[in-house]
């Protein structure tokens, strides 16, 4: 009589040896040493967060200056754009007079009010000329576009300076002084006006007003503090300052690196303070092409660094909080050590009594496996007879009273009869699942592929008439228990065999490919298919999900199949859809992978 096979009693726990106070004093040290490695640990990350935390600080404050000094360059050059254009429509407007007045090659050829009025025709066009004037060459002021009549001509002479040699055609840009007429800066342009014949006729000139570039400050978006300079590079003065500051208006900034540079490096950024403005700043120049001018945008350091102050507090927020962390995880991990060396010093106390509990232990164990192996002598040999006797009487009373039973006692008979045989098979295959456990792996070279063909080789000759169209591929090849496998294939295709039989024809296919460190192999079909919802009952022991559609089987061969593939070290799946076939997959390691039985693994 055929029982089912379960491992031998399970082994004691040895007794305590001499070697356990040893072993307690070298986990004792163990300890200790834990919590030294502890403390050094945390040590190193926090000079590591610190280092981190610097390092980003400093990599904020490089970028918040780069930031700063690539806006001041775009501001700068849209500054030089200004000044390009107001100057040379200044320089124009004085260019096109002097003209003019060479033309009539005399100051006094000119009316009362017609070189006045010309003046004013072409100063209103000027805003960024307060007025524009006509000396004589013995420099008393011939007209201005700013005197209401002749008579009051005195009342706004130009700025006086002094008259150098120039070339003719050159305009001179002065330096700033008030405008006598509004109080304001003004920076004065001077052009010398000869004849014809080279004679010295007098001076036409225009005062370039400070408060025009106020305007242009606003039109450039400016932060509160910055400022934007116009100095003129020959004469190393402050030309034009906003927001203005009388006291730095026509100040010598001969210790200005942007006049002592080269003209080959038109721009520039130097970040450092200066006599005249001891806060430190960032200052973008940026030389005019065809003029002594210089221009440039000013920033304090502070303010550009004001978004990096910001970013500074929460880096330091944030490593004073992993500090913070890390050294409460520091802590934890020093107070488990300590408790653990407590544990461990009551746990040696314990130890004594060892000995008593490993032998009720034993006993409990050997307990378990007596009524386990009760159990398998009732399942392989009490449930059998009876159902063996069952099975008998039935038969025998279809046999010799069959003909006094009417049709529904006969069919009682019959579906008891059958009932019997149903249990049997079902005893039958929890054997083969329990044989599948007890089985000892032999790991050898495996040929999957003539396994296969044998297998629905035999599956056809089982069902001549039947059409079906199988492939295997060449070469399918595993490390594994040739015996298991071929009981895994046998379950898989039979199923497959089994559920397209209402196709026509049917498809079976059984491949393999690699699959990362594993071999994945798939038997498919076009068979019924299933809907995936129900795919978690698929490798559960007596799950059946097509029994009502006439496909009979005991739910135990996927249940196998799942067995032997995970004693291998793999897996298997299935993907499906109801009426489209399905694909079973199962994957195997590429080395054998080492799966002890329960025997091994207790005495191991």
């Amino acid at each position: 009589m055929e029982r089912l096979q379960l491992p031998p009693p399970l082994l004691a726990s040895p007794a305590p040896s001499a070697e356990a106070p040893e072993l307690a004093t070298k986990a004792g040290l163990s300890l200790r040493r834990l919590r030294v490695a502890v403390w050094i640990a945390f040590t190193l990350l926090a000079a590591l967060i610190i280092g981190v935390a610097i390092s980003l600080i400093r990599f904020d404050r490089e970028q918040a200056l780069q930031r700063a000094e690539s806006e001041l360059l775009s501001l700068t050059r849209v500054l030089e754009e200004h000044v390009a254009r107001s100057f040379g429509e200044t320089e124009g407007a004085v260019a096109e007079v002097a003209g003019i007045v060479a033309a009539r090659a005399s100051v006094e050829a000119f009316g009362e009010r017609e070189l006045q009025g010309l003046l004013r025709q072409r100063a209103v066009h000027l805003p960024e000329a307060e007025y524009l004037f006509v000396e004589r060459e013995d420099g008393s002021l011939a007209a201005d576009s700013s005197n209401p009549s002749p008579s009051e001509k005195s009342a706004v002479p130009p700025p006086r300076r002094a008259i150098p040699q120039l070339l003719k055609d050159e305009i001179e840009i002065g330096s700033p002084t008030r405008s006598p007429l509004s109080g304001h800066w003004v920076t004065p342009l001077t052009r010398h006006v000869f004849d014809s014949a080279g004679k010295y006729l007098g001076t036409a000139g225009a005062a370039m007003s400070h408060s025009y570039f106020e305007g242009v400050y606003r039109e450039l978006q400016l932060a509160a503090r910055d400022t934007i300079l116009i100095l003129h590079a020959t004469r190393a003065i402050t030309l034009i300052r906003h927001p203005q500051a009388d006291g730095l208006i026509g100040r010598s900034v001969a210790d200005s690196p942007a006049i002592g540079a080269d003209n080959d490096h038109r721009s520039m950024v130097v970040t450092g303070s200066s006599e005249n403005d001891p806060a430190e700043r960032i200052t973008a120049y940026r030389r005019l092409v065809d003029r002594p001018l210089i221009v440039g945008t000013s920033r304090p350091v502070e303010d550009a660094l004001a978004d990096f102050y910001e970013h500074r507090r929460r880096i330091a927020a944030g490593a004073a909080l992993m500090l913070t962390l890390v050294g409460a995880l520091a802590l934890l991990l020093h107070r488990d050590a300590t408790r653990r060396d407590e544990e461990r010093q009551a746990l040696a106390e314990l130890n004594a009594t060892l000995e008593d509990r490993v032998r009720l232990r034993t006993e409990e164990l050997e307990q378990s496996n007596r009524e386990l192996l009760s159990f398998s002598y009732s399942v392989s040999h009490d449930l059998r007879a009876p159902l063996r006797a069952i099975n008998g009487f039935s038969h025998a009373l279809a046999e010799d009273y069959g003909e006094r039973l009417d049709d529904i006692g006969r069919n009682y008979l019959t579906r008891l009869r059958k009932a019997s045989l149903r249990m049997g098979e079902l005893i039958d295959e929890l054997q083969k699942l329990a044989g599948v456990s007890r089985h000892t792996l032999r790991i050898e070279h495996t040929d999957v592929t003539a396994i296969a063909r044998e297998i629905l080789d035999d599956l056809a000759a089982t069902a001549p008439a039947r059409t079906v169209q199988a492939h295997v591929d060449s070469e399918l090849s595993a490390d594994a228990d040739p015996t298991l496998i071929r009981n895994a294939l046998e379950n898989l295709l039979g199923n497959a065999w089994k559920f397209s039989r209402d196709s026509h024809p049917a498809l079976i296919q059984v491949g393999g490919r690699p699959h990362g460190e594993e071999k994945l192999f798939y038997v498919t079909d076009n068979g019924v298919g299933f809907d995936m919802a129900h795919a978690g009952k698929l490798f559960q022991p007596f799950q059946q999900l097509h029994k009502r559609d006439g496909f009979e089987g005991s739910g135990i061969g996927l249940a196998s199949v799942r067995r032997i593939i995970e004693r291998h070290g793999g897996s298997v799946w299935a993907e499906s859809s109801p009426g489209a076939g399905t694909t079973v997959f199962f994957t195997l390691p590429r080395s054998p992978a080492m799966v002890r039985r329960p025997r091994e693994r207790l005495q191991g």
